[in-house]
């Protein structure tokens, strides 16, 4: 298959019950939905289960506001022996065009019902100009991560945040839980770490890195514990990890870091902690060049290709 013929669209209106204090949608369900359409794109390809194993430098670029209808746009673009690379970009509506509001990059593991890897047997194939560049730029990023992939660190002693118990309604099927469900619920616990540091209202700006280093089932106690990691002029990056227990003994099963802004009066204000400096920031230049990307409403190649291309 060509990674054109994998190109998926799906849509989302932004309603009350979605939005934060300040009327923007909330970070949470930015993550779950872009994870849904990345989901939905890698399993239209290899019709077998999935799980979400990394993902890294979501951007969020353009404000999204109660009322915006949001596209959601995914093409798979790398495939590997049990392993595919998902690109997923989220647009709104700004007059006749699509402003590109975030940007995801999503490993998916082809997995069997234990939660073993297993082998996809798909291949893709790269055609036309804009597929050859985008299928080479994540030959490169899926192997300047690969590092990250296959660390595996010890637990942390940061403090707890929250625990709770993996029902049913939390996996998409079977007995693993939904990457997407775990993000939103990551988004709010960041939140609450960024909010006893120093309370303010604060929004998501970007999931520096996820790593989801071993499957959760449905039964076990997850443990969520997080850290201030780093604090800029008004932003504050948050660590979290998260450890699972359960028929399947206590095991670390992912980690991640997330980046808010200190908002007052719909502004960034000073936060006026003393610290370190975010990693975020390692991904500033990116993000700058990512605002104010717009394309046509009947465009069907990634506004990523024109980032690549203006390297």
């Amino acid at each position: 298959m060509r990674i054109g013929d994998t190109f998926t669209e799906m849509a989302r209106l932004v309603t009350q019950r979605h939005v934060n204090p300040l009327s923007t949608l909330y970070g949470g369900y930015m993550l779950m939905w872009l994870v849904d359409a990345g989901t939905i794109a890698a399993l239209r390809l290899t019709g077998r289960g999935i799980v979400l194993g990394y993902m890294d430098r979501v951007h969020f670029v353009e404000p999204v506001r109660l009322g915006d209808l949001l596209l959601y746009r995914a093409w798979c673009v790398n495939v590997r022996r049990a392993s595919l690379t998902v690109l997923v970009e989220a647009y709104v509506r700004r007059g006749d065009r699509l402003a590109l509001a975030t940007l995801g990059r999503l490993i998916f593991v082809a997995v069997d019902s234990s939660g073993r890897p297993v082998r996809l047997g798909t291949r893709l194939e790269a055609q036309e100009d804009w597929e050859r560049d985008i299928n080479n730029h994540f030959q490169k990023w899926r192997s300047d991560v690969d590092p990250a992939l296959e660390f595996e660190p010890g637990e942390r002693e940061w403090p707890l945040i929250s625990s709770r118990l993996v029902m049913p309604e939390d996996a998409l099927h079977g007995n693993l839980m939904y990457g997407g469900r775990l993000l939103y619920y990551l988004d709010e616990l960041a939140f609450v770490k960024a909010w006893e540091k120093r309370r303010g209202t604060y929004v998501t700006v970007s999931v520096n890195s996820i790593a989801f280093k071993r499957p959760i089932l449905v039964g076990d106690v997850i443990y969520v514990h997080g850290e201030v990691t780093g604090i800029g002029n008004t932003s504050m990056e948050v660590g979290v990890e998260v450890v699972a227990d359960g028929a399947s003994g206590r095991r670390l099963v992912a980690e991640g870091y997330f980046t808010f802004v200190h908002m007052a009066d719909g502004k960034p204000a000073p936060i006026g902690i003393p610290g370190p400096k975010p990693r975020s920031a390692e991904h500033i230049d990116e993000a700058r060049k990512l605002r104010g990307i717009t394309i046509p409403d009947h465009e069907r190649t990634p506004a990523t290709w024109l980032l690549i291309n203006r390297q």
